[in-house]
């Protein structure tokens, strides 16, 4: 199979360079190309029976022109392109973007590519799909309704040739695997939530850390039935490193992108404002790892082969910088970030997240979770994000909590049935009074974010963060 994608991509490299050539020829002031073929297995299992099950190859090339100041976008997919079907590079504009111009960039030269430890085609899927049926019902055996179980594994082959001379090559393997477990017992009704899953083979599927989200995903499920709801109100929250991600990325995040900033954020206008409180640091890193262990949104170079890095979003407090691509970076006057993303070649990149997550600005000032809970006192612990909704313009949010502990004299004591947060952002900023050091782990952190109707994988293990005031409940 790596065989066929190599030949495949072959003739891709030589149509993005025909491409790249034609258009200059016709006066073009960038030309961009993205050949890409990914190979991906799907399989989907509720209550031990398989539901779905998708493989596949999928190859083809994006092309972005800049051209008279607006930029073109068209794709053409493998086939279309052996068969030379394409139109003469006929890219037709979206009407309702702006003159745009780009900035500028050291072109880029490199090969990165992932080797698993233990590849895909290690296994059958025969034999992939065994395990993920006795992964699915090690779940469902222990009083759980019902349980959904999927599993994604995907290896991407990516080159970005561009018109300045950049010439990247990535190969990227991704593992996922999720479980959702529900039951119910006299008419009320209880979910747990787990995933594992990173940048790499089977490696990832090790026995201990299957046997971990197993556990994890019962317990949220069986242990919420029958524990009292919050009361409704304001409390001091510890926040675990999923919530810290989920506000981080959800909350701020999706406000803090250069696209969403020049139109219609809560944070447009406000660089070099102290937006939060200054133990803060709001961190989005393309590189970001844990002992080794890759975030699930890592990469080494963006869709525009702009090389990632640790972006500053907010500083000791301050807003520094947004997200960027390169032509957001131009309209701000920044530098470009690496933060241009597509979830494939049929469309083009846009301003996408990595790794978000609130670190201390001053490590020397980060606690331990157990100094943490001291800190608290007495108030509640909030554990697994559950996703929510976010307004970037007025900067409200909700967002579901899978797991909550009352806590007193900073120890944790009753576990609350699973509840919502809500609340404005920027409140929320200001209200940090202290900040972990204990980076969970990135296995267990991992997922995909929306965006443009487009999905790519995004992640982090955050810190425990204490907000001194937080809407819990209804």
């Amino acid at each position: 199979m790596t065989v066929n994608v190599a030949v495949v991509t072959m003739s891709l490299l030589k149509f993005c360079k025909k491409t790249i050539e034609t258009w200059l020829k016709q006066g073009a002031e960038y030309v961009e190309c993205r050949a890409e073929s990914r190979t991906r297995l799907s399989v989907r299992i509720v209550d031990g029976r398989v539901k779905r099950l998708g493989s596949g190859i999928v190859s083809g090339v994006g092309v972005r022109v800049l051209y008279r100041g607006s930029l073109y976008f068209a794709s053409f997919s493998a086939s279309a392109i052996a068969r030379k079907e394409p139109p003469t590079f006929g890219i037709v504009p979206k009407p309702w973007i702006e003159k745009v111009s780009l900035a500028p960039v050291e072109p880029a030269r490199d090969d990165v590519a992932i080797s698993p430890a233990k590849p895909f085609d290690s296994m059958s899927t025969e034999d992939k799909v065994k395990l993920l049926i006795e992964e699915n019902e090690r779940v469902l055996t222990s009083g759980v309704k019902t349980v959904e179980t999927s599993y994604v594994e995907e290896t991407v082959e990516k080159w970005v040739l561009t018109s300045e001379g950049t010439r990247v090559h990535m190969v990227m393997p991704y593992v996922y695997l999720y479980h959702r477990a529900t039951v119910s017992e006299a008419g009320r009704i209880s979910e747990g939530r787990a995933r594992l899953g990173g940048i790499g083979g089977l490696e990832v599927l090790r026995e201990e850390k299957l046997d971990e989200i197993a556990k994890v995903c019962i317990d949220r499920a069986l242990g919420g039935l029958k524990a009292k709801a919050v009361k409704p109100g304001s409390y001091r929250v510890l926040l675990d490193g999923e919530m810290n991600h989920l506000f981080a990325h959800e909350a701020v995040g999706h406000a803090s992108e250069g696209d969403t900033a020049k139109t219609r954020s809560l944070l447009k206008g406000q660089l070099g404002k102290r937006i939060a409180s200054p133990l803060v640091d709001l961190v989005d890193d393309g590189r970001f790892e844990v002992n080794g262990v890759k975030g699930f949104g890592w990469i080494p170079y963006d869709d525009e082969g702009v090389p990632t890095e640790r972006t500053f979003i907010i500083r000791r407090g301050v807003l520094v910088s947004y997200m960027t691509d390169r032509a957001t970076a131009k309209f701000f006057g920044l530098k470009p970030t690496g933060n241009a993303r597509a979830e494939d070649f049929k469309v083009p990149p846009i301003v996408r997240m990595r790794n978000t997550f609130i670190v201390a600005s001053e490590p020397g000032e980060a606690m331990s979770n157990e100094e943490l809970l001291e800190e608290l006192g007495s108030g509640l612990l909030l554990r697994g994000a559950k996703g929510g909704q976010v307004d970037p313009v007025r900067g409200s949010f909700t967002f579901g909590v899978q797991e909550v502990y009352r806590v007193e004299s900073g120890e944790i004591k009753e576990r609350l049935a699973s509840t919502s947060i809500s609340g404005n952002f920027l409140e929320v900023l200001g209200r940090i009074s202290a900040v972990g050091r204990e980076f969970g782990d990135p296995l267990t952190s991992v997922g995909f974010c929306g965006k443009g109707g487009q999905r790519v994988p995004v992640g982090s293990a955050g810190v425990w963060l204490l907000v001194d005031k937080l809407h819990v409940g209804g």
